[in-house]
């Protein structure tokens, strides 16, 4: 058994975690949005008729340029608008955010708990991990995981073990610190 990490979270943390959870969104949907701008032009000069290759190709390369944009600016507004708004609205939606947690880990789980309940979540069955400088993101699903944030562990080697614990249970992660 590790040592028990006692720590209440607060608005930062939960802001650090929705901040690199969008980060993982925001590149996979860049190239969304590349490809509707493409597929979008293709079908509008598919409604014309394909009559001139260049007009073709010249809106095709249009609107792929357009939607690069649009996905530019949702890159930037992301996390200096949104993440903070919703980080705000959930902290304080969620009262369970505001209580003091106790978190702990074994070969098999992460155990934590607060005055509300507790939790042990099989490692094996995360989904995937990431990390940063600030947060530790435990995916339970694609778009549902718990966080910890690298402040409570004592030193780098303390988080390093909980991310060598999820690696020996096979669970896929990156560590962008």
């Amino acid at each position: 058994m590790t040592e028990k990490l006692i720590f209440t979270p607060n608005e930062e943390d939960l802001r650090a975690a929705y901040s690199l959870h969008m980060k993982q969104i925001t590149a996979k949907r860049f190239g969304y949005f590349l490809l509707f701008g493409a597929l979008a032009g293709l079908i509008i000069s598919a409604l014309d008729g394909f009559d001139n290759l260049k007009m073709t190709i010249g809106l095709v390369a249009g609107m792929t340029l357009w939607a690069g944009i649009v996905a530019g600016l949702f890159a930037v507004l992301l996390p200096i608008w949104w993440v903070p708004r919703l980080s705000k609205k959930i902290y304080k939606q969620q009262k369970d955010l505001s209580l003091e947690t106790t978190s702990w880990w074994d070969d098999e789980k992460l155990h934590s708990s607060n005055e509300q309940g507790h939790a042990n979540l099989i490692l094996s069955d995360m989904v995937k991990w990431r990390a940063d400088e600030n947060v530790i993101l435990l995916y339970r699903s694609d778009h549902m995981f718990n966080f910890l944030p690298t402040r409570i562990f004592k030193d780098e080697a303390h988080r390093g073990g909980l991310i060598r614990r999820l690696q020996d249970a096979g669970v896929p992660g990156e560590d962008k610190t």
